[in-house]
């Protein structure tokens, strides 16, 4: 059985990759991700962020959990193809 468990796995990985970091680091990597566009759009306009500076924190805090659902839906689409691989490969779909 391990052997299609590892072909399952290569499978799925080929369309439908594994996320490698965590939920935590999605959600930093989105909170950098939303300041840096808000620096960028605020040199873009010549708008100083300093006077708004609650509306980068509000919008980095939504972007946090966003990022922990990004990684969620990956994992959960990684481990659906893997699930979709192991029946195929148990009922001879693939060669």
């Amino acid at each position: 059985m391990q052997p299609h468990r590892e072909k399952a796995r290569v499978a799925a990985a080929g369309y439908a990759p594994a996320p490698e970091a965590s939920a935590l680091i999605y959600g930093m990597i989105g909170m950098a991700l939303f300041s840096v566009g808000m620096w960028g759009a605020g040199r873009f306009y010549d708008l100083p962020l300093i006077p708004h500076f609650s509306l980068v924190v509000v919008g980095s805090l939504i972007a946090f959990p966003v990022g922990i659902c990004l990684q969620k839906k990956r994992k959960r689409r990684h481990v659906d193809a893997y699930q979709a691989e192991l029946v195929c490969l148990g009922a001879g779909c693939r060669s």
